[in-house]
């Protein structure tokens, strides 16, 4: 594996995070009978297999 082929994957595990956080924070910013209506986060939950909270990307 090249170095670049290294880079690529890590900047692309790093998009990918990035706009499942801004997803997360967008749709948790909604009012509360909105999301219980389509179903965050346990909708989220069972498709990912985590809680948003519990992921701190090694924080």
């Amino acid at each position: 594996m090249s170095i670049l082929t290294s880079l690529g994957s890590i900047a692309q595990t790093w998009r990918h995070w990035r706009l499942a956080t801004r997803t997360e924070r967008a749709v948790g910013a909604l009012p509360f009978d909105i999301r219980k209506d389509i179903g965050w986060p346990a909708r989220y939950t069972a498709e990912i297999g985590r809680h948003p909270a519990d992921d701190h990307f090694g924080r």
